[in-house]
């Protein structure tokens, strides 16, 4: 049986949770049953680079952030007839709508759109736009996939009906995120941080979604109760440079207790150095990566009940509503003063949760029956 030629088209290729997910998902899908290309609408970033490392072509349209091209449509339509793809993957609204144009123009190949964010309080009015064109045009694909209940149920609520919705929950590598005692000792030495310190952790690039603002109040909170602690943040954005950050730290009175780490591009290192990771998205998420990442290093969290965090979770963590960071301080507050036999037991939970409900091999095993069977040979 010859290959099944999958075409992906994406945003970008940075920092995202959807990039990432889909740079795992290359690597797992079985090489000789799918024959996968990466096509990003702007210049590629740092997942770029990884996607080119497991030797997935990658190409650019070349387009400039918020801005139509017509070149690029005909540049896609050229990819499109140079690959005939059997199936063509796009990833968020934009490449949905600009995969639904070119590949109604250029080919005959199964459309499948792929939604992560589920909320969109704080997008852009050309953002906004496109959803609702999307909205309009959603029955067009032949299916439509997300990785959470909550963005599948809020896109319903948006007008989005397709004629097949899937939910397909993202998967954590359990062999690269682990738990390992000498790293934890390691990232907390290079730090600063001494090993009995109570650390709780934010991985999340700066936007206004991802709510750094609240997790430094409630970091303050913190403090009241555990004045020993101290806060780990690592994300694009996340520097001494940002002056709003550096502001918000300010006006919190965490100079001092505060490490900010920026991008980094070990996280299942730092997150081994964490007695707790946070999530204190105000909206928008869709499945939390980070959380997985951190359970399945033995990392409890507490989050927010935004997207399908709660889910994920499940009974290893504290969940508290969007924007009540005195209820997110007293979450952290329980899981960084855990005695050490209940945080081991906790640990060897959290992780047990990953491997069994969202692991990147059952994921993987997904997409590719979901593809096959797409494409008739199921």
């Amino acid at each position: 049986m010859s290959q099944l030629r999958v075409l992906h088209l994406i945003t970008a290729a940075e920092t995202g949770g959807a990039e990432t997910f889909l740079c795992r998902l290359l690597s797992r899908l079985p090489r000789e049953r799918f024959k996968s290309r990466v096509v990003c609408m702007v210049r590629p970033g740092h997942v770029g680079g990884r996607i080119r490392a497991l030797g997935i072509p990658l190409a650019t349209l070349g387009m400039r952030r918020g801005l139509p091209s017509v070149g690029a449509v005909r540049k896609l339509m050229e990819m499109l007839q140079d690959f005939q793809p059997d199936i063509v993957q796009t990833w968020l609204h934009h490449a949905d709508l600009l995969g639904l144009v070119a590949v109604r123009l250029a080919v005959e190949s199964n459309m499948v759109w792929n939604l992560r964010n589920s909320r969109l309080d704080a997008a852009p009015w050309t953002t906004r736009a496109v959803v609702w064109l999307c909205a309009r045009l959603s029955r067009l694909p032949e299916a439509v996939l997300t990785n959470s209940e909550t963005a599948r149920d809020q896109h319903r609520a948006l007008g989005f009906r397709p004629r097949r919705f899937e939910v397909l929950p993202n998967g954590i590598d359990c062999d690269e995120f682990r738990p390992d005692p000498a790293v934890r000792e390691a990232l907390r030495k290079e730090f600063g941080v001494s090993p009995e310190t109570p650390l709780a952790g934010m991985l999340a690039r700066h936007a206004p979604m991802k709510n750094h603002a609240g997790f430094l109040r409630a970091a303050a909170l913190v403090l009241k109760e555990l004045p020993e602690a101290r806060f780990l943040l690592c994300g694009t954005g996340v520097t001494q440079v940002n002056r709003e950050l550096m502001a918000q730290v300010n006006q919190a009175g965490l100079r001092g207790r505060v490490i900010l780490a920026g991008y980094r591009q070990d996280a299942p290192r730092v997150l081994n150095a964490l007695d707790a990771l946070c999530v204190p998205s105000a909206y928008g998420e869709g499945f939390p990566n980070a959380a997985a990442e951190a359970m399945s290093c033995g990392v409890p969290c507490a989050v927010t009940d935004t997207g399908d965090a709660a889910r994920v979770v499940g009974d290893t963590g504290r969940v508290v509503p969007p924007n009540d960071e005195p209820a997110l301080s007293r979450a952290l507050v329980e899981l960084l003063a855990l005695p050490p036999d209940q945080r081991t037991i906790l640990a060897a939970r959290c992780r047990e949760r990953i491997a069994t409900e969202f692991s990147l091999d059952a994921a993987a095993r997904a997409y590719a029956a979901f593809y096959e069977e797409l494409a008739g040979r199921r």
